[in-house]
């Protein structure tokens, strides 16, 4: 729960909630955004869709997945525009359906088309659980909503060791095995499996399989780990990544 003494929610940082496995859980989820989005002075109209637009979700999980497990996540994202991102994670089993923009929630029936028609952007992904002291593998189906024009971006730099703290200790979190490689050029280089992340005072920078570079800025850290656990949770199972928002440039020529 949120009191009135914590800070507003900042880029780079992530609020996370448990929701009960029975009927309050939308109830809970609304109340829980709704306190995170009005901290942030947003829109009473912004909140009202966001609240709408997670009980939509939160009833989804609830009907198709018992509501096992379930947890709310919220960050805000800085790139391509201001964004809140709000998540909710449910170990539910079954394989994820092909991830087309808005239409990725279209099977779900008409309460997830609810979702797409609030947001700015919506999808669905392999991810990690946040909050069991056991971390298990489920999805996480998200939704965006766009920040104010007025609301200032992040400026954010730092130490890169101090980042690559952070980024150890939520994928550590997460049951990943994650350790500091060591420092290259001024920049920390954290590994993770088959990823190795370089990280400097502003982004960090990762190259997949496939040879892909992705890019994020610090301000994204929350989407950068998003992007990494689907990553390594879709090879685990052996699938198609369908992944959060991936800024990428292109493979190298071989």
């Amino acid at each position: 729960m949120l009191s009135k003494n914590d800070p507003p929610l900042e880029f780079g940082r992530a609020r996370t909630f448990p929701l009960p496995p029975d009927r309050t859980c939308a109830s809970t989820a609304r109340s829980m955004l709704s306190a995170v989005m009005t901290k942030l002075a947003l829109p009473a109209e912004l909140v009202a869709d966001g609240t709408v637009a997670v009980s939509e979700l939160v009833t989804n999980s609830l009907l198709h997945a018992g509501g096992t497990d379930t947890e709310l996540w919220i960050w805000l994202r800085s790139a391509a525009s201001p964004t809140l991102i709000v998540t909710v994670f449910d170990t539910g089993s079954g394989s994820l359906p092909h991830p087309v923009r808005h239409d990725v929630l279209s099977e779900s029936g008409r309460g997830l088309a609810i979702v797409a028609a609030l947001a700015t952007d919506a999808g669905i992904h392999r991810s990690r659980s946040r909050l069991r002291p056991t971390p298990v593998s489920g999805k996480a189906t998200w939704f965006a909503l766009p920040l104010p024009d007025d609301r200032p971006l992040p400026t954010r730099s730092q130490s890169p060791l101090r980042t690559a703290r952070l980024l150890l200790l939520e994928l550590c979190t997460r049951g990943l095995f994650a350790h500091h490689v060591g420092d290259v050029g001024g920049n920390s280089v954290v590994a993770v499996d088959d990823l190795r992340i370089e990280i400097s005072r502003t982004r960090l920078t990762w190259r997949t399989a496939d040879g892909t570079t992705i890019t994020h800025q610090l301000p994204d850290l929350q989407d950068s780990i998003e992007v990494m656990v689907s990553h390594l949770e879709t090879r685990e199972a052996g699938g198609v990544s369908a992944s959060p928002r991936e800024q990428t440039t292109a493979p190298d020529a071989p």
